[in-house]
């Protein structure tokens, strides 16, 4: 029985099973992230299969030194400034998740008054230096924690890039609700899950407004959101689940992410019961299921069979390992630092240079950073007759048979962000 964190349905089925992944993997930890993803046939919720102790501790350990001012980050201002009817001479703005508090900081700046809660205690610390007189503590969020505030407290509460990590998302909003005035506003920021594929392109005259890079490859993007986040929302799912809950959307914007401001009211009483998105995310799970497996089709293809060596080592490779040791794939690893080796485990280690003597017939760079200086190292070392890949080169959507998504991919709402003023 898998229960539904978002209705409490019990009737979920899995399309994704023992999909593995290359991100974020402790090998002394454990595999911390899930390996299966459902879809409730109540709801049509899509969410990931893990314990919430998990979740706890990769929010708490895994975020704790992004205190990047991200570029997008100024068009999100302008789009929250945009959604806030009435402005008071000092709002009062919460963020759930502010990190080491660089977005908060830019309202921070405008002078709203700024409330904030983050499970990591290094990002607190963090955050307080840059905002003194800003109202931060640490900690998960809860009813407990925000009933300390009177009702209809905030003008905005934000969570941006958060909610897709909440073990109970149902539960936050409606936590949420009583402290956001009349006229507030509720900000989210979440993947667009129509959008978690390697064909997910940005035009280039966009990249100045949304301030993202033109492609997304599919272990930066598919990969990575299955991996590290429990829940993930379609536009049409988001909007439908905040108006059970109370919140009526205001403002939607789409390009790879959600954006969306919400105002309070009154909860829909036929809370739930979506059946057209049940089946529009299990069509969209399907398509993912395929794609899955042509990825592993490719792999199987290009080194079954072949003595592989690792060149590099670390996270990425500990997760490569996870994914194509079950295939029979022999691995040696081959690193030219030798802090690296200690993140590989019981994996056999190799100094760069044994790798001739190794014999290998394929080379695979296992690094996502830098993954063409390492294979440059590789192919320094070995005879030209050695195939030599990186990540990227080994499952390149030029390799693959890719679902068409056309139908599931909103289009970006560019209009309403172009027509956002700068922040004064």
């Amino acid at each position: 029985m898998i229960a539904c964190n978002m209705c409490g349905g019990t009737d979920a089925t899995v399309h994704v099973d023992g999909m593995g992944t290359w991100h974020c993997y402790d090998p002394v930890a454990g595999k911390p992230f899930p390996h299966k993803v459902a879809v409730c046939e109540t709801c049509g919720h899509v969410f990931s299969i893990w314990p919430e102790d998990l979740t706890v501790k990769y929010v708490d350990e895994e975020y704790v030194t992004c205190d990047t001012d991200l570029e997008q980050y100024t068009t999100y201002v302008q789009f929250v400034l945009a959604g806030i009817p009435q402005r008071r001479r000092r709002p009062r703005i919460l963020e759930i998740g502010f990190n080491q508090g660089a977005l908060l900081k830019r309202f921070h700046g405008l002078g709203f008054e700024c409330y904030g809660i983050e499970a990591g205690q290094r990002n607190v610390e963090a955050a307080r230096a840059l905002m003194p007189d800003a109202h931060l503590d640490a900690g998960l969020f809860n009813s407990e924690w925000i009933s300390q505030f009177p009702k209809d407290y905030f003008d905005v509460v934000m969570l941006t890039s958060v909610f897709e990590h909440i073990a109970n998302p149902a539960d936050m909003l409606r936590a949420i609700r009583p402290y956001v005035q009349t006229e507030g506003r509720l900000f989210l920021l979440v993947p667009d899950l129509a959008a978690y594929t390697p064909t997910m392109q940005i035009p280039r005259d966009a990249q100045a407004i949304y301030g993202c890079s033109q492609m997304k490859f599919f272990y930066r993007n598919f990969f990575h959101c299955f991996a590290q986040h429990v829940n993930h929302f379609s536009t049409p799912s988001l909007t439908r689940y905040l108006s059970a809950l109370g919140y009526q959307t205001a403002q939607i914007a789409t390009l790879g992410f959600v954006w969306i401001s919400a105002v309070p009211c009154e909860p829909d009483d036929g809370a739930f019961e979506y059946p057209d998105l049940v089946d529009y995310h299990n069509q969209l799970m399907c398509r993912y299921a395929d794609l899955l497996d042509n990825i592993r089709q490719t792999v199987i293809r290009r080194l079954d069979g072949k003595q592989l060596v690792c060149y590099g080592a670390g996270k990425e490779l500990a997760y490569f390992l996870d994914v194509f040791q079950p295939l029979g794939v022999k691995v040696h690893a081959i690193v030219d630092d030798a802090r690296a080796g200690e993140s590989v485990g019981e994996l056999t280690v190799h100094d760069s240079k044994e790798l001739p003597s190794l014999s290998p017939d394929v080379c695979v760079a296992t690094s996502f950073d830098y993954e063409r200086e390492i294979a440059k190292k590789a192919m320094a070392c070995l005879p030209d007759t050695v195939e030599v890949y990186t990540l990227t080169d080994l499952i390149t959507p030029d390799d693959l048979t890719i679902p068409n998504y056309v139908d599931f991919r909103p289009q970006a709402n560019a209009s309403l962000l172009q027509t956002l003023q700068p922040v004064p």
